[in-house]
């Protein structure tokens, strides 16, 4: 019936991952910058270590969240047919998932502060088996998927508002 793929924002998938950022650049300083230290690599009492394992943390962590991310939304296209939605996504780890839509009991569309601004949003088609959601994921911030347990997140479609009305339409038809 029809396809939709996401839209990749590289400054937004960069803000996202901001809070990860900060504290690996901590964590990687600290643990990294002591651990050198301790093998007395450095003059005693330096901070040379924290510095620089902080430094380089703080510089690698966004540039392997913005290439995940952007590669996977590459890859990633869903497939809206009369009775199922197929989707493969992902280049670190390549998913693929078939939804039956007699199986869907919900679907939710949210479009969040930075979505909205290039009228963006998310579209999650929820089963009687959804667990977590994919927000949950820690690792979604590193471009490693969207999917949950059961059920999908179709992040970052354009035109949502549209897509979600022909999606809820084609849901309503499976339950008559």
């Amino acid at each position: 019936m029809f396809t939709v793929r996401p839209v990749f924002v590289g400054w937004i998938a960069l803000v996202y991952q901001l809070p990860l950022q900060l504290f690996f650049t901590i964590w990687c300083g600290a643990f990294f910058g002591g651990l050198f230290s301790s093998l007395h690599l450095f003059p005693k009492n330096s901070s040379i270590p924290f510095a620089l394992f902080g430094t380089a943390a703080f510089l690698l962590f966004p540039l392997v969240s913005y290439f995940g991310k952007k590669l996977n939304y590459a890859r990633t296209e869903y497939k809206f047919s009369d009775d199922k939605l197929e989707f493969e996504e992902g280049f670190f780890n390549v998913t693929e998932k078939v939804i039956r839509f007699k199986d869907v009991k919900e679907v939710t569309l949210r479009k969040n502060f930075f979505q909205r601004m290039y009228d963006l949003g998310t579209l999650y088609l929820a089963t009687d088996a959804t667990g977590s959601l994919a927000r949950t994921n820690v690792f979604n911030a590193l471009g490693f998927g969207n999917i949950s347990a059961s059920g999908v997140g179709v992040c970052d479609i354009p035109n949502p508002d549209d897509t979600f009305e022909r999606v809820r339409r084609i849901v309503d038809a499976q339950k008559c």
